[in-house]
């Protein structure tokens, strides 16, 4: 089958430059149905280019999925599925799998990223998929729609990242899945609940995630509450620091090293990419951040960056383990 979409202008979104809620609704929509047998009905997922329908007996029981980014590939594992192809950034590890992606198998293929603004059309297409997870991979209509004319794909939901739980949950209701969905969701919410109540101090406290990129010296912040990677923060009792966003500027916010001062929170989480801590250091105004004066600034490491700038159940457990330490600083 083919997906039947209506769309509007998205941004582009990628990964490299860091990049709300998921909407999933349905006609004809049946539950699992017992002892086994495959859901029928045709299931609605609306997403950032429009929507995409999606007839759940033509998908079968074990649908062959392309996953095009980390949160689409995450999603297909936590519900016990190997998708049979998947695009992964290999800035982080040669083979493009991420540390909390234990169960992604060795032999499943991997699709590089390519160009920013591309996709392997044909290579994905090679893979003969019945559905394909695309998320912010999609970034444009002409993106979306050279994958719909190979299968039903899913885009980004949300204005640049998916909420952490979208693609769980659309994956979850194409499937027929939903319980299960929600309980793969159900456990990090749990996770990131007991760390709350455990670290009370976190409320009121102000968080922002970051990069700094020297070749090019500029300073890329997730600077919306509604962004898809602020969701992690607000979860603990945090907040984001009031930053002033230019009607341009989408919901990350790009600036030059002079205006380090941006980074104004009680915790920075921050990645140098292609470069080293001492050149944050060298900044101006750098030693005089309050996140730097007070032990909050974390210079960290490319996996903890993508599990919380391209969020999905399975990374943000797997950054609250790595960040904690932090957290429990900031909280005392």
């Amino acid at each position: 089958m083919r997906s039947t979409t209506s769309r509007r202008l998205a941004s582009a979104v990628a990964v490299l430059t860091l990049l709300s809620a998921a909407g999933c609704s349905s006609d004809q929509l049946s539950d699992a149905a017992p002892d086994g047998d495959t859901p029928t009905g045709t299931v609605t997922i609306e997403h950032a280019l429009g929507s995409t329908s999606i007839d759940r007996a033509e998908l079968g029981p074990d649908p062959r999925i392309v996953t095009l980014t980390a949160p689409a590939a995450d999603a297909a594992l936590s519900l016990g599925i190997q998708p049979v192809a998947f695009a992964s950034d290999t800035t982080g590890a040669a083979d493009g799998r991420y540390p909390w992606q234990t169960e992604l198998a060795a032999d499943v293929p991997l699709i590089p990223v390519p160009v920013e603004g591309t996709l392997p059309i044909e290579e994905i297409a090679s893979y003969a998929p019945d559905l394909i997870l695309a998320d912010f991979a999609a970034s444009t209509p002409t993106l979306y729609d050279q994958l719909t004319a190979l299968a039903p794909t899913i885009p980004v939901i949300g204005d640049t990242v998916s909420p952490y739980d979208a693609l769980t949950r659309a994956l979850g209701t194409a499937l027929g899945r939903e319980d299960d969905a929600d309980t793969v969701i159900a456990g990090t919410e749990t996770a990131l609940a007991e760390a709350t109540a455990e670290l009370p101090g976190l409320g009121g406290k102000t968080a922002l995630l970051s990069q700094y990129i020297p070749a090019t010296q500029q300073l890329v912040v997730v600077a919306d509450p509604d962004d898809g990677a602020a969701a992690f923060y607000q979860k603990l009792g945090m907040t984001l620091p009031p930053i002033e966003l230019p009607a341009t500027a989408g919901n990350r916010l790009v600036v030059g090293p002079e205006r380090v001062d941006v980074l104004n929170s009680d915790l920075v989480i921050i990645l140098v990419n292609g470069g080293t801590a001492a050149e944050l250091e060298t900044l101006p105004g750098w030693s005089d951040l309050p996140s730097v004066r007070s032990g909050g600034m974390l210079i960290t490491d490319y996996a903890t960056i993508v599990a919380l700038n391209t969020p999905s159940p399975s990374s943000l457990t797997y950054a609250l383990g790595k960040i904690r330490p932090m957290l429990e600083s900031i909280a005392s």
